[in-house]
């Protein structure tokens, strides 16, 4: 499964690093995801990192968001591990869900990472 361009930019900060467009960009337009805020980042990346470094799998990683716009809810992610497994080479893939939800809008990402050589994470392509 291929991620978009917006989910690389936003993780690929904690070691992780993603695959090429999936959907149009026009789709993404009001997605949760490309919501989150700039000084949020770094902190959302240390939420990934995690939760497919330390989390068992089915173990749920909370992360909500601290700078918002005026008036606007934050945004809270539960990013779960799912399906570790070993491929190829011994390399270990993991599942993760994130679930994504601001008031009452709710989205739901699902993509398989790799676990690289150097020990980054990249998004499956398959």
């Amino acid at each position: 499964m291929k991620t978009t361009r917006v989910l690389a930019s936003l993780i690929m900060a904690c070691g992780v690093s993603a695959a090429a467009v999936a959907a149009p960009p026009v789709m993404l337009n009001n997605a949760i995801i490309t919501q989150i805020p700039k000084a949020d980042r770094d902190s959302f990346h240390e939420a990934v990192a995690q939760a497919l470094n330390s989390s068992a799998d089915g173990q749920r990683t909370q992360w909500t968001s601290t700078h918002q716009r005026k008036n606007a809810p934050p945004i809270a992610v539960q990013l779960t591990p799912t399906q570790t497994s070993k491929v190829k080479n011994d390399q270990t893939c993991r599942f993760l869900v994130g679930d994504f939800s601001r008031a009452a809008t709710t989205e739901k990402w699902q993509f398989w990472f790799c676990k690289q050589p150097d020990g980054t994470w990249k998004a499956s392509s398959n």
